[in-house]
């Protein structure tokens, strides 16, 4: 007997049984993958776009939560970026191989925040308030990597946010 269960409270079974399925080969696992929301963020970044968060009830923009962190919604819908934002911070990270790259601190055209790599320049040269646009041609795989410059490759300065 669980020590932990009382008289009254039903058993839960352990998970779903593998032989359990709807269609021949159709497995547990493949149909918990297949409704796995963050998978659409995954596939956006293997071709270039990124996907953040919208709650459902204030509409604030967030990027991987769980819950909206102004309202604690759990209910969140993905909507596609347009990839530009401006440089919030910047500093350089070593590596534990020894090489060095450039993360900064981003908010996003939608309004929310994120980290991430930015290629092709240096911490110094990296001023808050500089436009980046996201590198659809990065060459880390499920690493965000965004460069300087605007739509029309550019690089532009506006005032940072509060």
């Amino acid at each position: 007997m669980d020590p932990f269960r009382t008289q009254h409270s039903p058993a839960v079974p352990a998970g779903p049984d593998p032989g359990d399925t709807d269609e021949p080969g159709d497995t547990a696992g493949s149909r918990a993958q297949e409704g796995w929301p963050g998978q659409d963020y995954l596939d956006g970044l293997q071709r270039g776009e990124l996907y953040f968060q919208r709650c459902r009830w204030c509409r604030t923009a967030v990027y991987h939560r769980l819950l909206c962190p102004v309202c604690a919604s759990p209910d969140l819908d993905w909507e596609h970026s347009s990839g530009t934002g401006v440089v919030r911070q910047a500093t350089v990270v070593r590596r534990s191989t020894g090489t060095l790259r450039t993360v900064g601190l981003i908010d996003m055209a939608e309004g929310f925040r994120l980290r991430a790599t930015l290629s092709g320049v240096t911490a110094d040269h990296v001023r808050p308030g500089t436009v980046v646009r996201l590198d659809p041609h990065a060459a880390r795989p499920r690493e965000l990597t965004f460069r300087p410059g605007g739509d029309d490759g550019t690089e532009h300065h506006r005032t940072a946010r509060p």
